[in-house]
């Protein structure tokens, strides 16, 4: 089974819909998704100590090793070859600018989509973990 799984915050629809949108650019499946608030993505908070940053951040898992915030992105598109442009961007920028510009967006995030989740079709919905 393929390690690389992507956490992002379940009650969250900005969160959800940018899962969404990750999952159908990963063209190759290298990766699956997990809500925090489903029994999976719980399990994974508690087994790897996670609980105190995922409602902060989105976290990536690339075999062993577990990207945060900015690195977190650029990992994802970097293992996924998804939006060259952002990965360039993200990749140029000093990550504690790449992590300010971050922090902006989650901390607003819940505020920029006011619309019902969308209905994912079964090849993207695979990709999720319950």
């Amino acid at each position: 089974m393929n390690n690389s799984f992507l956490i992002f915050d379940g009650d969250c629809l900005f969160c959800n819909w940018i899962a969404y949108y990750l999952a159908k650019s990963d063209k190759n499946d290298r990766f699956k998704f997990v809500s925090s608030t489903s029994e999976i993505g719980g399990y994974f908070l508690v087994k790897y100590e996670l609980q105190s940053i995922v409602n902060k951040t989105v976290i990536v898992r690339v075999g062993e090793v577990f990207y945060i915030k900015s690195k977190a992105v650029f990992m994802f598109l970097k293992e996924s070859n998804a939006y060259p442009l952002l990965r360039f961007l993200i990749r140029i920028v000093p990550t504690c600018i790449a992590d300010f510009v971050y922090d902006i967006i989650a901390k607003h995030r819940k505020k920029f989509i006011k619309k019902e989740c969308p209905i994912l079709p079964p090849e993207i919905r695979k990709k999720f973990l319950n």
